[in-house]
């Protein structure tokens, strides 16, 4: 690549002993002085944004751990606007709530108050987005402090950090005590404070990691009395390096640059810090399966905060909705058939109201390995992310869908007792209603309309008329729930299986599907690869569907004289559905007489509705996701 200028990527990570149960291994970005300008046209902010996003996964030196990891969040250290406009607030919120792919921190810096013509624009939205200018927050183990200022300059570009900002930051270091890890973050970069002695005074009595700064657009890393400073860069077309990232664990601080135009890591000890650190602590790993339901937020609550991956590829969090005047959070499931009946409702509801104002989110509470497959029988899908993914790409939704089935934390924080379960909230987020969407899931019926009366309500300024109501749906999929699936596929496993002798007339009686329910045929041999391949998905298939007007067969074509692995085979699979073996020699016999559509290859599979009708037909491998779409197509999604 022909470069014009060199742009840098300052990666800081934290290396320590991996593996160890409880220790962090906290990831994280950081950038500054972005300064879009007044306009909001601001194409370097963007391409940062973009190698951000590009970032995990690219290989970095041996000592960093081969490849950069997947950060949580990306700090923002201030200047993020040349002027604090309207139009330049609203782009710098766009890219970092919907284009960047992780969760955002932001303090404020000079530029960001307006200087010699001051603007409360990005202030407000600082406050907004993190709930005042100076906050704390939590990331594995590591206590991060984020210390907006109020701007006094003075001769040669140096700023105090001023006795305001001092006193409250000595009130957090009081509060969080000497052997939490703290991270600072601020605008001012070591070399631009007046006051830094002042400043390493308040930090004293904890054990703080490093300091991280920006102001002077340069990536640097120095120490000031034993304490590390990380000054990261600026975007700007005349930087010469945009984005800072990091990683702690338990040991050591490590800060290589890395320029991602040229796909470099550089290593000049000016730019570069290997420090040894106190960094989390081995705590013993929370129980994965905690038995009990959650409570369920109280009217009146705070959002819980979250940070939980989307089926766009980015991690969402509860600033990202920062601007939104009411945020509808609803606990939603892909196997579900209630929540399924109102995913149309879901969309409508983000259509009618994101004009004005109503933010939709869906998260998925359910641990997928905690969802029996006869749970399935209404779904072509499953809760796992990647099914999450599918599911939403293939019903176009309008609003982020996240994934919470692993540690579930965020579900139990707002203790949803169904799939759906709305929680709205008002600008302050708070919890102004929760319950049902409306009154009866089949569409068309229902004549109360509990969430859409609690919006219409929030934005006329009113009084939400029914603030709690009673849900119904599909129960929450906890982790406890897992011991549920083990013994369903025990009981599976434990199932008679049979392979029964059958001829050419009594097949055909049966491709005529004279009976209710939808019937999967399946020609198949234990000497055929691909049929072989193929047969667990068509058990799975059968299990899913077990409980509703379906049957699922299967008719080998080995000879009548291998009956005896037949059934060995089908034991094997625990395939206790219908099992058949056709009793002639004569194949071709019996392609002929078959007929719709078979050319003799196998595997061969038909779908066939009640009274005959071929529904679909597939030779050779089946894919399992198309065939499961036809099945439920067919039988219907929801409950009648």
């Amino acid at each position: 690549m022909t470069l014009s200028r060199v742009r840098v990527v300052f990666l800081v990570l934290a290396l320590g002993v991996l593996g160890v149960v409880g220790v962090a291994d906290v990831v994280f970005f950081g950038w500054s002085d972005q300064h879009v300008p007044p306009d909001g046209a601001a194409p370097w902010v963007e391409r940062a944004v973009e190698a951000m996003n590009e970032l995990p996964g690219r290989p970095c030196p041996e000592a960093l751990g081969s490849v950069v990891p997947q950060p949580a969040f990306v700090l923002g250290l201030g200047d993020f606007t040349e002027w604090p406009s309207h139009a330049a607030v609203e782009a710098y919120n766009r890219l970092v709530s919907r284009a960047l792919r992780f969760p955002a921190y932001d303090v404020g810096g000079n530029h960001d108050s307006g200087g010699r013509q001051p603007a409360a624009t990005a202030h407000d939205w600082l406050r907004r987005r993190h709930g005042d200018l100076r906050y704390t927050f939590e990331s594995g183990g590591v206590h991060f402090v984020m210390l907006g200022l109020a701007y006094q300059p003075l001769p040669d570009e140096a700023w105090a950090v001023g006795e305001e900002a001092l006193a409250w930051l000595r009130g957090e270091i009081k509060r969080i005590g000497p052997d939490v890890p703290v991270v600072v973050g601020t605008h001012l970069c070591l070399a631009a404070m007046s006051d830094r002695d002042a400043f390493v005074d308040a930090l004293a009595g904890t054990n703080v990691l490093c300091v991280i700064g920006g102001h002077h657009h340069r990536a640097r890393a120095q120490t000031h009395r034993d304490i590390p400073f990380v000054q990261v860069a600026s975007p700007r077309p005349d930087s010469p390096s945009p984005v800072t990232v990091f990683r702690i664990t338990a040991e050591r601080l490590v800060a290589i640059p890395y320029d991602y135009e040229a796909d470099a890591w550089l290593t000049d000890a000016t730019q570069s810090l290997d420090v040894g650190i106190r960094g989390p602590k081995p705590v013993p790993a929370p129980d994965p399966t905690p038995a009990g339901e959650p409570r369920t937020l109280e009217i009146g609550a705070a959002a819980p905060d979250f940070s939980l991956p989307g089926v766009d590829g980015r991690i969402w969090s509860l600033r990202d909705f920062s601007e939104s005047p009411l945020l509808m959070v609803i606990f939603t499931a892909n196997h579900c058939p209630t929540a399924q009946a109102y995913e149309d409702r879901i969309m409508q509801l983000a259509r009618d109201y994101g004009p004005r104002g109503l933010a939709v989110v869906g998260i998925s509470p359910n641990d997928p390995r905690a969802v029996r497959l006869d749970e399935l029988g209404y779904s072509d899908m499953g809760d796992s992310f990647e099914d999450m993914v599918r599911r939403a790409e293939h019903r176009g939704f309008n609003f982020p869908y996240l994934y919470d089935g692993d540690a579930q934390a965020v579900s139990r924080a707002y203790g949803p007792r169904t799939t759906p379960h709305v929680f709205l909230f008002d600008r302050q987020r708070r919890l102004r209603y929760v319950g049902r969407i409306d009154d009866n899931e089949h569409l068309g019926r229902a004549k109360v309309h509990d969430a859409r009366n609690a919006v219409e309500a929030l934005l006329d300024g009113r009084p939400v008329p029914v603030e709690k109501t009673n849900t119904f749906g599909c129960s929450i999929k906890w982790s406890h729930k897992r011991s549920d699936v083990d013994r369903a596929l025990q009981r599976w496993a434990e199932d008679p299986v049979t392979v029964e002798s059958v001829g050419l007339e009594a097949l055909l009686a049966l491709l005529e599907n004279d009976t209710n329910k939808l019937r999967v045929v399946n020609f198949w041999a234990t000497w055929c690869g691909p049929c072989v391949a193929e047969f667990d998905d068509l058990v799975e298939i059968h299990r899913m569907y077990r409980n509703r007007d379906f049957e699922m067969v299967t008719v080998s074509v080995d000879s009548p004289s291998r009956r005896d692995n037949v059934l060995r085979f089908l034991k094997e699979h625990a395939a206790s559905c219908t099992n058949l073996l056709y009793d002639s020699e004569s194949k071709y016999e019996l392609i002929e007489a078959v007929g719709r559509g078979w050319e003799g290859g196998i595997p061969f599979t038909l779908l066939i509705r009640p009274g005959g009708e071929v529904l679909a037909r597939y030779t050779g491998t089946i894919d399992p996701a198309e065939v499961k779409r036809a099945i439920v197509e067919a039988l219907g999604r929801y409950y009648p």
